[in-house]
């Protein structure tokens, strides 16, 4: 299976250099897909139909690529366990929660998210159902410890700040709402801190170049959309405090 190594090395070598351009035209402000704020092409998609679409490849295609390999191991079946739990949720819960329904998003969004959902999902399949050979000892391995508890403290700022932010929409229809309390007290976009944070422990527990590129792909798709609602606040309400910071605390 090894073999098959220096493809898939390849592969997200080339997958990892689309990042950074990624990076540099989002900030820019250039963003032909809708992704931070502009209209994008294309026909308009309702918005919970869109997430739906978008993430499902995300769900199944790891799971289904390791699945179809036939090496199961024990490591790779927790991987799989944590992955189902995220998308899972991402999938078949959080699309019918949101409350803007009947908003819309432009087809080249949906499109592109599914394109990455796509070859992500099957980088790591590759890895996981293909090259890995990790030994049971793994799940004791301070790699795995560390990276796993990184992925859980991600996953849970990412969840809580989802849901705090559903909830103030929820109470003020129609509205802007400007986010308090925890840890909005800090950034202006703790879910998609908590969310780098969460696929940076994926990248450390799994020890995977794959998981690496997801986790540098993460940055460059999140970062420049703190960076757009954080100003998007500073624009929309007077008291939002100047000094707050997009996705670190202090820093930026």
């Amino acid at each position: 299976m090894n073999d098959l190594l220096p493809s898939l090395n390849l592969a997200t070598w080339i997958w990892i250099a689309l990042a950074p351009p990624a990076f540099i035209v989002l900030m820019a402000g250039w963003d032909p897909v809708g992704r931070i704020g502009g209209r994008g092409f294309g026909m308009r998609v309702e918005i919970r139909l869109a997430w739906f679409i978008v993430e499902l490849p995300a769900l199944a295609t790891f799971p289904l690529i390791y699945a179809s390999s036939g090496n199961f191991h024990l490591v790779g079946n927790v991987v799989v366990v944590l992955w189902l739990a995220h998308y899972g949720h991402r999938t078949l819960v959080w699309p019918w929660l949101v409350p803007n329904k009947g908003t819309t998003v432009p087809f080249t969004m949906v499109a592109m998210a599914l394109f990455f959902n796509g070859v992500t999902g099957g980088l790591i399949g590759w890895f996981m159902g293909y090259v890995a050979d990790y030994g049971e000892s793994w799940l004791s391995d301070p790699r795995f410890v560390a990276g796993l508890a990184v992925m859980f403290a991600g996953a849970a700022l990412n969840v809580w700040a989802d849901y705090r932010l559903l909830r103030l929409r929820k109470a003020s229809p129609g509205q802007r709402v400007l986010p308090r309390g925890g840890a909005f007290e800090y950034m202006a976009c703790p879910n998609l801190a908590g969310e780098i944070l969460e696929w940076f422990g994926f990248a450390l527990l799994t020890w995977s170049f794959p998981g690496l590129a997801f986790a540098i792909w993460t940055v460059a798709n999140l970062a420049p959309r703190a960076v757009w609602r954080r100003n998007q606040y500073r624009e929309s309400f007077a008291d939002f405090p100047k000094g707050r910071a997009a996705l670190i605390p202090k820093v930026w």
